[in-house]
Formats: structure tokens, C-alpha cells, sequence
């Protein structure tokens, strides 16, 4: 399934599409057999072909394309030229056409969102570039097989494939351009959450913004990514993996890639900031690298679990990381996930906040004393809320009493004044000490009763 670096690839791959001087018209086709009912009818592409828009910029976001049409100034004779018939589209249904309708799509639209997903085999090629994917080879011919769209712009093409007809295509007008930031007048980005490899990136080297991406806006993205990693009660795994939680873009392969450098469990939960910081930092390192790698057409490094975490299928079975450790299969967040054992210990955590309720926090000697010294200055008959709940079990306060009943009372209470007096004792503490004792005291060991033949050999 392709994943943000995938994906990133193919947004490259159509930027020569974009036309910066607003001429060059951008034309449709969609070629037997028929695309499934996620992609717009025929109508909507003859529409878009006839109202002659120029493709103006590639944005992504997350695992999502969308590139943005807008009126072209002179499209005359190159849209004459340019515009073809949605062939393989003539077969679409009424009813995907009234779906379409329901979008309000006349060509009429100064600006029209042209967004798609790649869904599980989904893949973006041009006449020199074909990426090769699980069901699709680097070897195939342009278009490769399954081609359900071709775009033709400034002179070059490009054609979406799919195999298994999981993705989709949409048009839409979007939102009023005076109205909320880029990604609110995009529909397909308004529902998930900030990219992964913006935010990971502004995390690890401020907010920063390119050229080339209409969507980092924000000036915070990616401040707060680490606090919002940390201490979070749902696995990070399927944390990762939900794209409207905390980021958009990560899927299966590049969760296990971030995990495994991080050294935390996919199920760990509750994340302290040292490990969501380690998180954030291997996210940006793991993203920017496959992206690069993909551009020069490269592997990704040698070292990474990326290229063992199949060998077994994920079945169960085991298999050896780049330094020969255990790679063990286990299924977490939903899905078939590499993880070494070793490295990566799942820990039994609480959160923050139900850590800080239970942990009790001891009191300093001088706090005690302090409260010693108040209590000394009420008086001799003052009692605390502490003396209150230490009475004896026959309901007297053993520390009202102002007189010994004993001379062994008396000595007692002399030496625990004492150590009151040098700050090595308290009240409390003389008063349990007292009730202790006297328990003890009560507590004696019964007589034994003579028997018969004791008291006759005691006679003798």
C-alpha cells in the first residue's frame, strides 16, 4: 500500500503537469474499461475538459493528492486541440452521474479540487518514470496496466493506475476561497489530521515553509507534536495509524520503521516525553529518508526492519534484524506488526494524572516542626485534628492528660519531652508509641489450670 514517501514520490512526478503562466490547458481522459464509481462520470470530466483550466499547483497532504485546477487566461485554440471524450467513461451509471450532479460540477468554477487517493495499489506514473508496487512492475509500459485516468498538461502526461480499484478520484469546487486557510478550502484535507512529515519536520527544525507546499501554512505545525504523542491512554501503533488523531501519512511498514528506531512497543501506551520525543525525531528522519531514497531511485538503508518484515508473512513466525536479533510477528492496532522483543519492551503504565493522585508526597522534618511549634504556642490544652483521632481505645485523649498517674508515667513522659524539645520526636509519635505499649501490657499470657495428677505428684 503506498504510504506518505510513496506518495510524496508521486506529487513530484506530476508537478511538470503544473502550469505557471496560466496557458497551458489541462486535459482529461479516461480509458476502457470503465473506472469504478469513485471516480468523477463523464459528464464531470467533459465538463472540466470544455471550461479550460490550467493545473496551478500539487499539493498533499497526509496520503492524499490534490491537484488545483483554476480558469485558464487564453485557452482558445490549445483547448480545441487538447480536449478529448471521456471514452471509457460513457459507461459509467446514472447514478454515479447524479452524484456527481449532487457536487454541482459546470465548469463554470473559477477553482475545482481535483483530488485522489491511492487506496492499496494505487500508483502515479509518466512516460519516463514507472514505480513499481506489489502488483505492479517497474518494467511495465506507459500507461501500465489498469490505467483508469490520464492527465495532460504543459506538454507531458501522467496516468493514475490501479490494480485493484481500491482508489478513488473526486472533483469538487470547494469552499469560498476568502473563507479559512488553504487545507479548510480543500474538502479531502479538512478531515484529517496535519502531515506527518511537515510536522515532524517543524518539530525537528522549526516551522518552515516551501515553495513548492501550499499547505504549510501553520507557523505552529508540529510545535505541539511530541505533547500530543506523549501520554496518551490508545496504543502508539494504532495512535500512528489513526490519520485523524495526531498525524496524517503513516501507515504499517513506516509505524514498525518509527517504532523500531525509537525502541518503544507498538502497544505501549501512555508514553513518557522522552520516548514521544524519541518518536517525533525518528518520524522525520524515517519520512525525509524515504522520500529522498525514492527520488534517486534507491533502497532504503540496508539497517532498516523495512526489508525483513515480510520473510515470514507476519505469521507468526520469526525472523533476524540487520544485528541479528529476534524479529518477532505480532498483530497490534489492527494490523501485522514487526517488532523485536529486545529492544522493544512493552512497560505497564498509569497516566500523569493517575500517577500524581497516588504517589504521596513525605513531609520535611521542618514542616513537622513547624507545626510543632504552632501547636506549642495555643497553649498547653490545645489539641490538633492528629491528637484528635489518636484516642485511646476507651474513648480518653492520651494526650489531654496534664498530670503522670505514675512515677514510671512521669519518667516517660519526661524523656518524651525531651525529644519533642530536640526536634527527634512529636506528639503523634509519643502518643502511638503509649497506646502501642499498653496493648501490650493487656495482653497476657493465661494461667494453666492444674490437673489432678499434678496436684497429688505436687503433695508428694
Amino acid at each position: 500500500m503506498p504510504e506518505l514517501p510513496e506518495v510524496e514520490h508521486f506529487r513530484r512526478i506530476l508537478l511538470p503537469l503544473v502550469d505557471g503562466g496560466g496557458t497551458s490547458v489541462v486535459s482529461l481522459e479516461c480509458p476502457p474499461p470503465a473506472p469504478t464509481k469513485r471516480f468523477p462520470s463523464s459528464e464531470v470530466v467533459d465538463k472540466i475538459n470544455e471550461g479550460g483550466y490550467v493545473m496551478k499547483e500539487v499539493l498533499r497532504k497526509g496520503k492524499v493528492l490534490c491537484a488545483v485546477l483554476q480558469k485558464a487566461k487564453k485557452a482558445g485554440a490549445e483547448r480545441a486541440k487538447q480536449t478529448p471524450t471521456a471514452s471509457g467513461a460513457d459507461a459509467r451509471s446514472k447514478a454515479d452521474a447524479e452524484a456527481d450532479e449532487e457536487r454541482e460540477i459546470t465548469g463554470n468554477e473559477p477553482t475545482l479540487y481535483l483530488s485522489l487517493h491511492m487506496g492499496m495499489t494505487g500508483r502515479i506514473s509518466s512516460p519516463g518514470r514507472v514505480l513499481g508496487l506489489e502488483s505492479l512492475s517497474e518494467d511495465d509500459p506507459y500507461p501500465p496496466p489498469h490505467t483508469h485516468l490520464i492527465l495532460k498538461s504543459n506538454g507531458t502526461e501522467a496516468s493514475f493506475s490501479d490494480p485493484r480499484r481500491f482508489g478513488s478520484v473526486l472533483v469538487d469546487a470547494g469552499a469560498d476561497c476568502e473563507v479559512g486557510s488553504r487545507e479548510d478550502r480543500i474538502p479531502t484535507f479538512r478531515d484529517i489530521a496535519q502531515d506527518a512529515l511537515l510536522a515532524s519536520e517543524a518539530h525537528c527544525k522549526g516551522p518552515k515553509r516551501r515553495p513548492t507546499d501550499g499547505v504549510a501554512e501553520d507557523a505552529a505545525r508540529g510545535v505541539a507534536l511530541a505533547e500530543r504523542l506523549a501520554n496518551r491512554k490508545k496504543g502508539i501503533k494504532g495512535l500512528l495509524l489513526d490519520q485523524r488523531a495526531v498525524v496524517s501519512g503513516i501507515g504499517n511498514w513506516v509505524a514498525d520503521e518509527i517504532l523500531y528506531r525509537s525502541r518503544v512497543h507498538p502497544d505501549q501506551s501512555y508514553l513518557t516525553p522522552k520516548e514521544a520525543e524519541a518518536v517525533a525525531r525518528e518520524m522525520y528522519y524515517v519520512l525525509s529518508t524515504a522520500v529522498q531514497c525514492l527520488d534517486a531511485g534507491e533502497g532504503f538503508p540496508e539497517e532498516w526492519i523495512f526489508h525483513r518484515r515480510w520473510r515470514n508473512g507476519g505469521g507468526g513466525g520469526t525472523a533476524k534484524d540487520y544485528n541479528g536479533r529476534t524479529i518477532a510477528f505480532v498483530q497490534s492496532g489492527g494490523r501485522s506488526t514487526a517488532v523485536v522483543p529486545s529492544l522493544q519492551k512493552l512497560v505497564g503504565r498509569k497516566s500523569l494524572a493517575q500517577t500524581a493522585k497516588t504517589k504521596k508526597v513525605p513531609k520535611s522534618r521542618n514542616e513537622t516542626d513547624g507545626k510543632e511549634n504552632k501547636t506549642a504556642k495555643k497553649g498547653p490544652g490545645a489539641t490538633t485534628k492528629a491528637a484528635a483521632s489518636d484516642k485511646g481505645s476507651k474513648g480518653r485523649d492520651v494526650r489531654s492528660e496534664k498530670r503522670p498517674r505514675t512515677a514510671k508515667n512521669a519518667g516517660r513522659n519526661a524523656k518524651t519531652t525531651r525529644a519533642t524539645e530536640d526536634g527527634h520526636g512529636s506528639e503523634a509519635n509519643v502518643a502511638r508509641g503509649r497506646k502501642r505499649k499498653r496493648s501490650e501490657e493487656s495482653v497476657r499470657k493465661p494461667a494453666t489450670r492444674p490437673t489432678r495428677r499434678s496436684e497429688r505428684l505436687k503433695k508428694r
